[in-house]
């Protein structure tokens, strides 16, 4: 799997059948057994920390889907646009289920191994406009 357009299929897998569905075979048949998961606020240095994560997600945002918005790849490297809806249904980051529908948008930068494995994925995503539609925070200019 070592063209660009495996890759973006690949990608827009990542969000359809990783995340949405929460399949755990797809993430063994993308995923490198090393792979590593960076987001501002933590990190999965493994694959079997990345199924934790995923399998917490999917509990705690009922009916968790992303839409990848645009994907790209080039070389080892590539990057998705996406939409998350949900709803909050659970503890999440000490905020407890606020039952809100909630959306936020994000890219993930992705690097490939040369067979077309993922090795790694960093996430730049609207975690403040989250918590602040879970009232996680508010801001000091928000009428209460």
């Amino acid at each position: 799997m070592s063209d660009n357009k495996d890759k973006v299929e690949s990608i827009r897998r990542w969000c359809d059948v990783i995340w949405s569905q929460g399949d755990v075979q797809t993430m063994d048949e993308l995923l490198d057994p090393n792979f590593s998961f960076v987001l501002a606020f933590m990190h999965t240095d493994t694959l079997e920390a990345f199924k934790k994560l995923v399998a917490y997600n999917r509990t705690v945002f009922e009916n968790l889907t992303y839409k990848c918005n645009d994907a790209v790849a080039d070389g080892l490297k590539g990057a998705c646009w996406w939409t998350m809806t949900s709803r909050h249904v659970g503890e999440w980051r000490h905020i407890p289920g606020s039952n809100k529908l909630v959306s936020i948008e994000g890219v993930t930068f992705f690097w490939f191994s040369e067979e077309g494995k993922f090795t790694k994925a960093i996430v730049e995503n609207d975690v403040l406009g989250l918590m602040r539609q879970i009232g996680g925070v508010t801001l000091p200019y928000e009428p209460k």
